[in-house]
């Protein structure tokens, strides 16, 4: 985790809710003191985030103390305890809806994770760039917790021929697709020269082939029939290793169908953009000192 980069998105947060001030906390308080505050998980499922929690309080004051039974990637229970936080009361009123926000989305991510990961057994799960601007760094660390995998964290690390590339090809080329499919890999190797994995998008069988003889390193298929992916894996074995990926409206009752496929990784867009977020509280107990 880039930290630097981390407190940045706090830094951010913290600003958009505080602002110019706390108006409720700062009236009712005219001065600070100290205290305990329990941190409560009140629906099941995967912890994640619970740095980002403590660093929330710690930016704003560096006088909180934390004490937590749990760590990321534990599964927790409903109603359940997570440790207790001690700290100045204006600091930790400010800080308390921006930390909870980041636990509670990072926790779901982490959840929703889990259940794809479990459900495909030996194939692996991939996340994509369909994340929240900004917070990318965050919710794929949270894919990560959850038991799932990185796919390239943005445009520069990796390429990826989508379809609107090819189809940009085939209007200015005036080609058919396959041909569309062959000159963008061939165009892109020349401009990468070897620095970069290739992946690209296809939707059938026909376009599998031309893009595999092209030996690109990763096949996605994008919505794309389950025969069709057969019909290729079939084609595939015993020849040059290319991994296969499938992509496209992955729910859990779909990843049930393709577990039987020779495939590599399922490419899951909702585990980020449609996760249900976990729901958490703070909840003060008592007073322990005036500053």
């Amino acid at each position: 985790m880039d930290w630097e980069k981390v407190d940045e998105i706090i830094k951010k947060a913290l600003e958009e809710d505080i602002k110019n001030g706390d108006i409720t906390t700062e009236g009712i308080f005219n001065n600070n003191f100290f205290v305990s505050a329990d941190l409560i998980c009140k629906s099941k499922g995967v912890l994640c985030g619970l740095e980002v929690f403590k660093r929330v309080f710690t930016l704003l004051s560096s006088q909180f103390e934390f004490n937590f039974s749990f760590k990321d990637g534990d599964y927790i229970k409903n109603k359940t305890k997570i440790g207790e936080i001690k700290g100045p009361i204006l600091e930790l009123l400010k800080g308390e809806r921006t930390a909870l926000n980041f636990l509670q989305r990072l926790s779901g991510i982490a959840t929703e994770t889990r259940k794809f990961v479990k459900k495909a057994g030996k194939i692996k799960i991939y996340d994509t760039r369909k994340t929240t601007p900004n917070l990318r760094i965050l919710e794929k660390y949270a894919v990560k917790i959850g038991g799932g995998e990185n796919h390239r964290f943005g445009l520069f690390d990796m390429v990826l021929i989508k379809d609107n590339h090819i189809k940009g090809v085939m209007e200015k080329e005036k080609i058919d697709k396959i041909s569309a499919i062959k000159f963008a890999i061939r165009k892109i190797k020349e401009y990468t020269k070897g620095n970069y994995k290739i992946e690209i998008e296809v939707e059938n069988f026909k376009e599998a082939v031309s893009a595999y003889e092209e030996n690109v390193d990763i096949i996605m298929f994008d919505n794309a029939k389950i025969s069709d992916i057969k019909k290729f894996c079939k084609f595939k074995k015993g020849k040059r290793d290319c991994e296969i990926e499938v992509s496209g409206n992955i729910n859990l009752k779909k990843i049930e169908k393709l577990k039987g496929l020779d495939i590599d990784r399922i490419s899951i867009g909702s585990i980020t953009h449609s996760s249900k977020s976990i729901d958490f509280s703070l909840k003060i107990k008592k007073c322990l000192k005036t500053t």
